[in-house]
């Protein structure tokens, strides 16, 4: 028998439908004709950037094609641009950008003190807009099962908005950013109407307390969709799960039918996701950052649309650093640094990301790995920060080190695995101490390890193991033919690395495993 209520949510949800049917009608226009699209959008950049301290500098108002664009705008690295964002917060706010700023987004920091990336009106819109549009292509696959979506809450946990001020300026994790109040944008309304975001909840700063209020408000809510970085919501799941003392997460939540994640790819948290839920679900992933939303997976492929109509992309081809190529240049199967051009400042600028693309027509990538970086849970440890947490671990522990390998693994969860190689005269008195002074060091120099390790996502990353390397391992491994056809004299340069192959090679020469496990 089917109530009053019933039959009226039904009738909202294919309304709904029906509008998610209009919305990818009006949104797929741009993503028709990429190369108009990418070329419109950066003279439109152009134009309106050329009066800003930058835009004379770099000759913007001589700008009148792609081309004359690269000639006066190198690829660039964040450094370039700091000394502009620095006059903006002294005051020349005609610096950088002459769009309608809002925030900072402040970056975890991996390569030293904190990025500052300017979080503007634009910015905003086009995550608001990123998000509406995989949930709504989602929605028309097949819009009698997936418009159900529509009549439940979405949850999504945010990082913390605002960490401080600087000059009267907020700062704060772009996740929590998309949720302050700001403007009028009918998208954010909806987006925070239809979403289960415990904002109140985030300046609690004992992850158990925090995530059982959590769970104690969610759990009377119609949760329909989950949003956010993958491991963090898989994390809150299993907390959501824990608290509530229910065998799963369908036991609560029947309806939950698609989540939507960035950060990490989901393909490593499927099988986990599914346990947790009793089921399978659908998933579509984000490719956002703190620089903005880059590009969405818009059908059940698991690929990346590059969004054409909010970011000017470039690729520069592995295989040759001297070529800047558009959207309509790149091939199916190759691999390129990315840049991006955006409204918020960031000209030519290397993200640092390298994507291989799936498909050229229409134009679609998949994130291939980050450059210099390794990262479960968007943490994001470089080898600057490794090494100086090794360093410091030998220093207090009074020991030598021949060399080391850190592994990033997903089984049974993420955590890392320092793999390493003492000098057998000089050995730590306590490889548990060892790994503590590692730990303790990595959690000050990086603050989303410490968030996913202790702080407010405990839980997310596991506890790093220590594996003790017999001598001459090194050795061995650099004069073997392990990874890839690499020539030998390339492999001693891999420290950081996920790929399985090392772990597995490298584990026949452990003499012992120490674990921080309690």
């Amino acid at each position: 028998m089917v109530t009053e209520k019933g039959s009226c949510m039904r009738f909202i949800e294919l309304l709904g439908g029906i509008g998610a049917r209009v919305f990818k009608f009006y949104t797929q226009k741009p993503l028709k004709n990429p190369l108009e699209t990418q070329e419109n959008l950066l003279m439109e950049i152009v134009k309106k950037h050329k009066y800003t301290q930058f835009g004379k500098k770099h000759r913007f108002s001589e700008i009148q094609s792609v081309k004359q664009f690269q000639m006066h705008c190198k690829p660039q690295s964040y450094d370039y641009f700091k000394p502009y964002i620095d006059n903006f917060i002294a005051g020349k706010k005609k610096a950088l950008f002459n769009s309608h700023f809002l925030f900072f987004a402040q970056t975890s920091g991996t390569t030293g003190a904190p990025k500052l990336i300017p979080v503007t009106y634009n910015t905003i819109k086009n995550y608001n807009l990123g998000v509406l549009r995989t949930a709504c292509y989602y929605i028309t696959e097949d819009l009698n099962a997936n418009s159900k979506i529509i009549s439940g809450k979405w949850l999504y946990l945010p990082a913390p908005p605002l960490l401080r001020y600087i000059s009267g300026i907020p700062v704060g994790y772009i996740t929590g950013l998309l949720m302050l109040p700001y403007g009028i944008q009918f998208w954010r309304y909806l987006l925070n109407f239809k979403c289960y975001a415990p904002l109140h909840l985030m300046h609690i700063r004992n992850a158990e307390v925090k995530f059982k209020r959590i769970t104690e408000e969610c759990i009377s809510e119609n949760i329909s969709m989950v949003v956010g970085v993958t491991p963090v919501i898989i994390n809150l799941l299993e907390y959501i799960l824990k608290y509530s003392k229910a065998s799963t997460i369908h036991e609560l939540f029947p309806n939950l039918q698609l989540a939507i994640f960035s950060g990490v790819s989901p393909k490593y948290y499927r099988s986990r996701l599914n346990k947790l839920i009793g089921h399978p679900i659908a998933i579509r992933e984000m490719y956002a950052a703190s620089e903005g939303m880059l590009a969405v997976q818009l059908s059940k492929r698991p690929q990346l649309t590059p969004l054409y109509d909010s970011v000017f992309f470039e690729f520069i081809p592995l295989k040759d650093s001297t070529e800047r190529l558009i959207i309509s240049q790149i091939k199916k199967g190759e691999k390129y640094h990315l840049l991006i051009t955006t409204h918020n400042g960031l000209y030519a600028y290397d993200i640092g990301d390298i994507v291989k693309i799936t498909s050229e027509d229409p134009p679609a990538f998949e994130i291939s790995f980050r450059k210099d970086v390794i990262d479960l849970a968007d943490e994001k440890l470089t080898p600057t920060q490794i090494s100086t947490s090794i360093k410091i671990a030998n220093t207090q522990n009074q020991c030598k080190i021949i060399d080391f390998f850190v592994v990033g693994t997903y089984k049974p969860k993420p955590h890392y695995i320092f793999l390493i190689e003492f000098d057998y005269k000089r050995q730590p008195a306590s490889y548990t101490k060892y790994l503590i002074t590692i730990e303790k060091t990595l959690e000050k120099l990086n603050n989303i390890y410490y968030q996913n390790r202790k702080g407010a996502n405990k839980g997310t990353l596991s506890p790093p193991e220590l594996w003790i390397l017999e001598p001459n391992t090194i050795h061995v491994f650099e004069t073997q033919w392990v990874l890839d056809d690499l020539p030998t004299g390339q492999r001693k340069a891999i420290h950081l690395s996920k790929d399985p192959k090392v772990l597995k090679f490298l584990e026949s020469f452990v003499i012992e495993k120490v674990s921080l496990n309690r």
